[in-house]
């Protein structure tokens, strides 16, 4: 009878426990938000103090949970060795983890990322040049988001890397499969979700984009976010467990004039 009642309980504990895990999955929710702000220039390279103020402005207005950056560069001389990352940090009240690429006039150049929720692990691995001309970086940060019924919070892994301008398609495919191997799939193995954001200097059709989408599931549209062109992504990991139903490209004046890239954000919901 001991023996029962006891796997009686269990069964009755695990009918509790499945319905929670269920609604933890769907209580994450990130909005997010990635720009490759082109140093801070402004479109007309005419920030030459370069000034977060309005970058700030932009980003506030929005609000997102997350905020990738490529193109940064900080504590450089043209940066005025002030740690750029970090003003951003405090003026919106997030926590920042810099990607370094390659050091940059004292300082140093390469991507960067924003979270409003704790960073608990974090980690950058260069990419290989192969066939590029400028050294390129992939970094993540795993961030606890707090839900309902996980109120210490769910692990989520943000991924943010800006591939080879100049390697052609063939560099940003083997790069792509690097950030894979290096952020992605590791996480996917420890069962934690992935978001990936940032410029990948290719278009929807090509080896990169169907790489990643072999694993993942594209949150973005095609609208173009550099001129004509649909440059910068948005993709979940694993395939099939997020969504993203309010994605946009923020193609307002005020983002054509502060850089050469407009912004994309959208609020990603796990589904599984």
């Amino acid at each position: 009878m001991k023996i029962e009642n006891k796997i009686l309980g269990a069964a009755m504990l695990l009918g509790t426990l499945l319905p929670l895990a269920g609604a933890q999955a769907q209580d994450v929710k990130l909005k997010c938000m990635s720009w490759n702000v082109k140093a801070l220039e402004l479109r007309a390279n005419t920030n030459v103090t370069r000034d977060i103020t309005r970058f700030a402005e932009a980003i506030r207005e929005e609000d997102p949970d997350i905020v990738c950056f490529n193109e940064f560069e900080t504590a450089s001389g043209t940066m005025g060795s002030k740690e750029k990352l970090t003003e951003f940090a405090e003026a919106l009240g997030m926590f920042p983890f810099f990607i370094w690429s390659y050091d940059k006039d004292n300082g140093y150049y390469g991507n960067g990322i924003l979270s409003k929720y704790p960073i608990v692990n974090s980690k950058s691995e260069l990419l290989g040049m192969f066939t590029g001309a400028d050294q390129r970086s992939v970094g993540w940060a795993d961030i606890l988001v707090p839900t309902d019924v996980a109120p210490d919070g769910v692990k989520v892994r943000i991924v943010c890397t800006h591939l080879d301008a100049f390697g052609g398609d063939e560099t940003c495919y083997e790069q792509a499969k690097e950030v894979i191997a290096y952020a992605v799939a590791p996480a996917t193995e420890a069962g934690i979700p992935s978001l990936l954001m940032g410029d990948m200097n290719c278009g929807p059709g090509t080896d990169a984009i169907k790489e990643y989408q072999a694993y993942g599931t594209k949150l973005c549209n095609d609208d173009g976010t550099f001129g004509g062109s649909k440059l910068d992504y948005f993709i979940g990991f694993p395939q099939n467990e997020w969504s993203c139903s309010d994605f946009r490209v923020l193609d307002s004046q005020e983002y054509y004039e502060l850089s050469d890239h407009y912004a994309i954000i959208g609020t990603a919901v796990l589904n599984n």
